[in-house]
């Protein structure tokens, strides 16, 4: 597994000019590429405990920067032991959207959110930032720069999900089956249970049908280093995850537009995963 040249150097870079910019989620290609995340504030609790989830975005990953509000929401669901609850969202603070629920039964809790569609307009210098930062100037980039287009206006949502244990969750396997966003990663082994130096196997799907050939990031919290792996065949990565903590997965899919008023669109989506030591 290899380091993405490049990758760590970006963020640093990016997180200097990011600056006061943070006021708004649409204006730069550098908010932009800001990832979308859920951070429980405990990777495991007790049946009837109530937890706070962070809904942020930011560029020095597990760190909150920027609250998401509650109406850029399109969905926030919870299922528990198979079972599916909606959940409501707080009042934002300065750095994150705080969702709290209350966790009644044993199980694995599974927590995602879906983001209504947003759009913005790039300067040719922000796309190639932006492409760059999510693996694709080599491809899509190159490809519109020999267009010639000055133009790039875009169409975006994102899309989050994390996991909490809850008690005894023997039996519950809910957490390898999709949750139906459209653009998702799913786990192939129990995501509370990985231990530091294990290996995370996942799906990249859109439409729930499997992305192969797919580039996925991932950034250990607190590193400024992230790692990138392509997807198989089958739409499968795997990495070995080797410091205990939390981890972000990510992807973003980028797409030609068919609407008058934009030419591309684009799906984030993110996966957090505690590793525990062993």
């Amino acid at each position: 597994m290899k380091t993405q040249s490049g990758f760590g150097a970006w963020r640093s870079n990016a997180r200097r000019r990011f600056g006061v910019a943070v006021a708004s989620l649409a204006l730069t290609a550098t908010v932009l590429a800001h990832d979308t995340w859920i951070l429980p504030e405990r990777a495991r609790v007790k049946p009837g405990e109530e937890i706070s989830l962070d809904l942020t975005s930011g560029m020095a990953f597990p760190a909150n920067e920027v609250a998401v509000k509650p109406d850029w929401l399109a969905r926030a669901s919870l299922r528990l032991a198979g079972r599916l609850s909606d959940l409501r969202a707080g009042t934002p603070g300065k750095t994150a959207l705080q969702i709290r629920t209350l966790l009644r039964r044993p199980g694995i809790a599974t927590v995602w959110i879906e983001s209504k569609p947003r759009a913005l307009e790039l300067t040719p210098a922000q796309v190639r930032e932006y492409l760059e930062e999510i693996g694709a100037w080599g491809t899509i980039g190159k490809k519109w720069e020999a267009e010639g287009s000055s133009r790039w206006r875009e169409t975006y949502t994102k899309h989050a999900k994390s996991f909490v244990w809850v008690g005894d969750p023997a039996g519950d396997d809910s957490w390898r089956e999709p949750v139906g966003m459209a653009f998702e990663i799913v786990p192939e082994k129990d995501p509370t249970a990985i231990l530091n130096g294990e290996e995370l196997s996942v799906r990249l799907l859109n439409d729930g049908k499997p992305l192969s050939d797919f580039p996925v990031g991932l950034l250990a919290a607190s590193q400024k280093s992230g790692l990138l792996q392509r997807t198989d065949a089958e739409g499968r990565m795997r990495a070995r995850l080797d410091r205990t903590g939390w981890w972000l997965v990510r992807a973003t899919l980028l797409e030609r537009s068919s609407p008058p008023r934009t030419d591309w669109q684009s799906r984030f989506t993110t996966l957090t995963v505690f590793v525990r030591p062993r």
